[in-house]
């Protein structure tokens, strides 16, 4: 059965001559491509690092980060990727958590890394990308490493399907991250899957606009286009106009990207200036977009639109066609080749049964099975023993079905944030606001937003009345524990939190009633 590395070796052998990557100046070949990550699967081996260590990657948008995520599968390593925009805190959090071995940053990083390096004595090896500054002590360059080697004598593992790719970090409902624990077998069922619904071939070009440390950018998207041999474009930042001229300069076919910057592109002054005829498929998820606009999108972007839905645990289990696009505007299709999905009744207080579905038109709890998804979190049971049951994984989210089959997303029972693509946990918010002087309660929710989706949103009890909303910004952004997308765009005053009998925030008062009244001009 296919591993990640036996689909990789079998995409060379056939595509040798296909590009591979392009970023910026940088184009390499599917066999330019291979030599330098055997070379840096070599100069890691050299380094000390074997099968199933954890090597983290906590690097921007760039052609090192699948460099450096393949190399480790060569080797049986497990791949650590990371958000880059994590503060010191939450990334050492996860480099201990996962029990990490080695670390390859991007020199940006350099602040962040000093003190993860204090905080985690025992992370030994640090390869830093880029950079002209001297290395620090103990630091290797990860171009120096690739250019340094001589031979590739590393004797790497014969992988089977169940071995270990990656641990994927995401959080839980309180905001500690949980290592998704990602196989071979899953990833490659995962990139299959995509193969099959998006009809991808050696002549696609795909744009990477989403950060490959998340599992919709890397295994549902990089890795279905590296299966077949088709071209990987890389922009290091996603701007509108930069995007577009990619387009249009590589001949791109297929792009993924969220509804805002669908949007962006979109009503871009220069959009009608631009080529894009040659989109044949776009790829969203994460939030609804306007009729009007998706038909804007249809007529005058790309013809077909997919609307899917997944998660870290299990990538790609509903998708939304094109054909469906507009008479089933919100939906997120119905459950994709590999996916089995069910919508069970919603009982906080036990687990239900997968027998127990709700009727037409009910919210209940999407629960999903299928070879792509993982079934279990690295290091912590009771998380594990919370979500995955008999087979089934509880997502959490709340959705219904209508007549036709079709899938209908209603809201997360944990409360978790989505803006700007980013999945964010008020509880992680929450932390760090009462930690600032001058708070004696805080509740964070996620209100619309039309750029961002959802803008995170503090209410704040004081206890010390000459408290100003600019001092709660500023505490945040100097907290070392929260990064600068959790932040809250609005912190609003209130005299109390609305609690339920057992002390528990009513977080849709606040987004309801409560949020009204202060939005009508109440004080703050």
């Amino acid at each position: 059965m296919l591993t990640i590395t036996s689909l990789f070796e079998n995409t060379v052998a056939r595509y040798p001559d296909r590009p591979a990557i392009v970023c910026g100046e940088l184009a390499l070949t599917y066999a330019e491509w291979d030599r330098r990550v055997r070379r840096l699967a070599q100069a890691l081996f050299d380094l000390g690092v074997r099968q199933m260590d954890r090597v983290g990657i906590l690097q921007k948008t760039s052609e090192a980060t699948p460099t450096a995520f393949m190399a480790c599968q060569l080797l049986g390593a497990v791949a650590v990727p990371m958000n880059f925009r994590l503060s010191a805190n939450e990334a050492a959090f996860i480099l201990r958590d996962a029990g990490a071995r080695a670390l390859v940053y991007d020199e940006s990083m350099q602040p962040v890394i000093g003190k993860i390096e204090q905080a985690l004595p025992d992370l030994g090896l640090f390869v830093r990308v880029g950079g002209e500054e001297p290395l620090p002590a103990g630091h290797h360059d990860f171009e120096a490493l690739i250019a340094a080697v001589s031979q590739l004598d590393a004797p790497l593992p014969q992988l089977k399907p169940e071995d270990i790719s990656a641990f994927v970090y995401t959080s839980g409902t309180t905001g500690r991250p949980k290592g998704a624990i990602h196989t071979h077998g899953n990833d490659v069922a995962i990139a299959s899957n995509c193969v099959m619904e998006y009809s991808l071939t050696s002549t696609d070009a795909a744009l990477h606009i989403a950060p490959l440390y998340h599992v919709g950018g890397m295994q549902a998207y990089f890795m279905p286009h590296l299966m077949v041999g088709a071209a990987n474009v890389i922009l290091p930042r996603y701007e509108p106009l930069a995007t577009l001229e990619a387009i249009a300069r590589h001949r791109i076919t297929t792009l993924f990207a969220v509804p805002t910057q669908i949007q962006d592109m979109l009503f871009h002054p220069r959009f009608a200036s631009i080529d894009v005829s040659s989109l044949r498929m776009i790829t969203t998820g994460g939030a609804a977009i306007p009729a009007a606009t998706m038909e804007r999108v249809i007529r005058e972007f790309c013809p077909n639109i997919f609307n899917g839905y997944g998660m870290t645990e299990a990538s790609l289990t509903l998708l939304l066609h094109p054909r469906d696009a507009l008479t089933c505007l919100g939906s997120c299709g119905k459950p994709t080749l590999i996916s089995s999905c069910r919508v069970v009744k919603n009982d906080p207080e036990r687990t239900v049964p997968p027998a127990e579905t709700v009727g037409v038109g009910e919210v209940g709890q999407l629960i999903v099975k299928g070879p792509q998804m993982v079934d279990r979190y690295w290091n912590n049971p009771a998380e594990t023993e919370k979500k995955f049951k008999g087979g089934w994984l509880y997502t959490g989210d709340l959705f219904s079905i209508d007549e036709a089959g079709y899938f209908h997303f209603q809201g997360r029972a944990d409360d978790m944030i989505v803006s700007g693509g980013e999945n964010i946990y008020p509880r992680e918010v929450e932390e760090v606001l009462y930690r600032c002087p001058g708070v004696q309660e805080a509740a964070v929710i996620g209100v619309p937003d039309a750029k961002w989706g959802q803008a995170v949103t503090a209410f704040v009890v004081r206890s010390d009345a000459a408290l100003a909303e600019a001092d709660v910004v500023s505490f945040c952004k100097a907290s070392d524990d929260l990064a600068p997308y959790k932040r809250p765009k609005k912190v609003l005053f209130v005299d109390q939190l609305p609690l339920n009998p057992s002390g528990k925030v009513l977080r849709h008062e606040l987004a309801g009633a409560i949020y009204q009244k202060l939005t009508a001009g109440a004080t703050q």
